[in-house]
């Protein structure tokens, strides 16, 4: 069976020393694969001289903030690719841990949700309160 060799990450942004954003194609729409790529950037062997790695899954980008006196652009480079490779040939497993967000995080739009709901059941509980103050 022939492998299909993914598309190689691009530099979108580079202009800030020790600052580097990556098109990242493995990424983009894939939450799991987008958790896969930050945990082996900040805790794998490249993780020493990188601080700071910042997927969106929305446009397939990836923000990286590293040191420059452990590692150059091109390095950096060379670990996303080798990174984003292995995800897409599916040699890194994916756990358990990968697959379910921690219950502690809220999505942007679920944290709207809720700070919607409880700006309302403060409202009505508050016109209650009102209401059987002025009939009573």
């Amino acid at each position: 069976m022939k492998h299909i060799e993914p598309p190689a990450p691009s530099v979108v942004h580079n202009q800030v020393p020790g600052r580097i954003r990556l098109f990242v194609p493995v990424i983009k729409h894939k939450r799991t694969f987008a958790g896969l790529l930050r945990q082996n950037l900040l805790k794998g062997p490249a993780g020493k001289g990188i601080y700071h790695a910042e997927p969106n899954i929305v446009t397939g980008t990836v923000l990286i903030k590293y040191h420059r006196a452990v590692y150059s652009e091109t390095e950096i480079l060379g670990w996303v690719e080798r990174i984003a490779r292995k995800i897409a040939l599916g040699e890194i497993e994916i756990t358990a841990k990968h697959k379910n967000p921690r219950l502690g995080k809220m999505l942007p739009g679920a944290f709207f949700t809720r700070e919607l709901l409880v700006s309302i059941c403060g409202n009505v509980i508050a016109g209650l309160v009102l209401a059987a103050m002025v009939s009573g």
